[in-house]
């Protein structure tokens, strides 16, 4: 499921990040310690329970947004990828630049899996991957190189502050990644009681590519976002994407069945052409909410990223960029 380089390659990452569901503590993180600064602490997660045994230092992150999680902390990693898509051309997402210090982090080009010489090479004492992908071969080669927390559930489908929480317990700073979601939650709170229209609203989120369409789940860090602000996914997104993709964070849909997406609103990635292009296609143009002007449809990498990579730090960023673009949508939904 390694995914780099285009926008349906996000679509498909960011598919990463779906369904969640799991046994290994879902709703408290996944985290079975305290995470209280006090250590040995065990941490639950989808192959099994690690245990870090001191508070670490040299910390060494995987997938979309964990970076994020431990910056926010106070802690700079020795590892973490670079980001092809969606990132500046150092491979940087915009909302770590100003934390990102080249002299005290190596990017790591995870586009055929984690590379393990190099990490190895880092030295870690802990290696933490809430958000991520790989198999179990993959988790038993890291956690020969250190401990590994892998995420809890199916891949690529591990919640924001879920993510936080595991993250928080691993670093002994459980109270301080509390705050952060505390204070993520309250901002997006407020845009939502900024914006009441949108508590009247339906909602699909999408994948529009000249060729396939994907809609995204309710199971989606993505989906969830929109939700807090107010709107509600369309039972249509349901209806078409079937029963045939249980365990993921997506559906691929038949093209013809586009017009089919009953939202009021529909917010979209462009996956491989331009927003225009989308909006030209026959088919889509077909779509209720592009005929009314109430699509937000995204072909700007840093954007698309910044909505799928979902995070304590890219949230604000990328609601400071999407909620006009919403705002105006629901207008037109509402005309």
């Amino acid at each position: 499921m390694r995914v780099r380089g285009t926008l349906a390659a996000l679509a498909a990452l960011t598919v990463l990040v779906g369904c969640g569901s799991t046994d290994a503590g879902e709703g408290d993180g996944g985290a079975a310690a305290s995470g209280d600064g006090a250590f040995p602490v065990s941490i639950e997660h989808t192959f099994g329970t690690t245990t870090i045994e001191q508070q670490p230092e040299r910390v060494v992150v995987l997938g979309w947004s964990a970076q994020d999680v431990v910056y926010s902390l106070g802690v700079t990693p020795v590892g973490m990828p670079s980001f092809p898509y969606g990132g500046g051309d150092d491979g940087v997402l915009p909302w770590d630049d100003e934390y990102y210090d080249a002299a005290e982090t190596t990017l790591l080009d995870t586009a055929d899996g984690p590379p393990l010489e190099k990490i190895a090479a880092l030295r870690p004492d802990v290696i933490l991957a809430p958000y991520e992908g790989f198999d179990e071969g993959t988790y038993e080669d890291l956690s020969k190189i250190a401990p590994t927390v892998a995420y809890p559930g199916e891949a690529w489908t591990t919640p924001w502050d879920e993510q936080t929480r595991i993250i928080g317990t691993a670093l002994g700073k459980s109270a301080e990644a509390e705050k952060l979601i505390d204070d993520t939650n309250a901002a997006v709170q407020q845009i939502a009681d900024e914006h009441p229209e949108f508590a009247d609203l339906t909602f699909a989120y999408t994948s529009m590519g000249a060729d396939r369409l994907s809609l995204y789940l309710a199971s989606d860090p993505r989906v969830q976002l929109i939700e807090k602000l107010g709107l509600t996914l369309d039972p249509s997104v349901e209806t078409l994407a079937g029963s045939g993709d249980a365990g993921t964070f997506y559906s691929e849909i038949s093209l013809e069945k586009a017009p089919e997406i009953a939202a009021d609103v529909v917010i979209g990635f462009a996956d491989g052409i331009s927003a225009d292009e989308v909006e030209a296609l026959p088919v889509y143009a077909q779509v209720p909410a592009i005929q009314r002007n109430s699509a937000v449809i995204v072909d700007d990498q840093e954007v698309a990223a910044g909505m799928s990579a979902v995070s304590v730090l890219s949230i604000p960023w990328v609601l400071d960029k999407l909620v006009g673009r919403l705002t105006t949508a629901a207008g037109s939904a509402q005309a």
